[in-house]
């Protein structure tokens, strides 16, 4: 019976990590697309507005036919909607950040950089949850954020901004995840993924008329493209987090920036220096031994 109950799990773990494979390497298309787009004149603000936009009907049409109505007021209170509203905001906030990232530097740098946030999750975590961290993983926390200065290099030439606003994107997102964790278990994960990107879809489009460029045929595909990729994006991972535990699935989001920085290659031409390529080994090693420590805890703990 034991047997059959490891061959079962291992069977689940190994779903899980294929859903979070074809999801890592969806979302960089959606954000190569995006860099395009914006290279090509199309302001942030826009581009943002497409994602969310299209992510949100697509979202809302698997809500209803799977759900119904769940915006009534009395499930709402069981939601939590001031930390689903966090939630938006600080996403929304992250991607801004992100999607201006690309704007001044290479897709696979600002990735880079942007997976710092496992490292951020583990320092704000013994701050603001209260959580227990040991040395080792401070220790992975601190060589992390040296990777990070590889990547950054302050003082060895000028800053390029681009690392500053992924620097903020990934803070942002792990503010996001610790409030998804604060708020995990009080609903479905779709209808937790419909409330965020609704807000965001909500805020951007307060500003889209301010940076409002009317996009031909083919640009409205590629927005739909952005929109549809980023949710099929998310899904997976939400799908993928359902068959494995999260500490068994982050070694692998790493490879997202292996593909970011292919298709960087073959979109832009862009290749990563030998010092970006060390600071992106660092982090990786660090995220993937603090995911490591996390799943010999939960272990230990049973």
């Amino acid at each position: 019976m034991t047997s059959i109950t490891k061959t079962q799990q291992g069977s689940t773990t190994g779903k899980g990590i294929l859903l979070i494979l074809i999801a890592v390497n969806i979302l960089p298309f959606v954000d190569g697309t995006a860099k395009l787009l914006i290279a090509d004149g199309y302001h942030v603000i826009q581009v943002l507005w497409a994602r969310y936009f299209f992510s949100t009907i697509v979202t809302l049409i698997l809500v209803y036919r799977y759900y119904g109505n769940v915006w009534n007021k009395a499930r709402n209170k069981s939601h939590r909607p001031a930390i689903q509203f966090s939630r938006g905001l600080l996403h929304t906030f992250s991607t801004l950040m992100v999607f201006f990232a690309y704007k001044h530097m290479p897709l696979a740098d600002a990735m880079a950089v942007l997976y710092v946030y496992p490292l951020v999750v583990v320092a704000l975590s013994a701050i603001l949850l209260g959580e227990t961290t040991g040395w080792r993983r401070w220790s992975a926390v601190i060589i992390g954020f040296g990777g990070t200065l590889l990547i950054v290099r302050p003082g060895f030439e000028a800053i390029n901004p681009g690392a500053l606003f992924a620097l903020a994107a990934s803070i942002a997102f792990a503010l996001y995840l610790i409030l998804t964790r604060k708020s995990a278990g009080s609903m479905e994960p779709l209808i937790a993924l419909s409330y965020q990107f609704i807000i965001s879809a909500v805020v951007v489009s307060l500003f889209v008329p301010f940076f409002w460029i009317t996009p031909d045929l083919k640009t409205w595909g590629l927005f739909l493209m952005i929109g549809v990729g980023s949710f099929v994006g998310h899904l997976l991972i939400i799908k993928a987090c359902v068959h494995a535990p999260a500490s068994a699935l982050a070694p692998f989001t790493y490879v997202e920036v292996i593909t970011a920085a292919a298709i960087g290659f073959v979109l832009f031409g862009d290749i990563p220096e030998a010092l970006t390529w060390a600071g992106i080994f660092i982090i990786s090693a660090s995220g993937i031994y603090i995911a490591w420590r996390e799943r010999a805890k939960s272990d230990h703990a049973e």
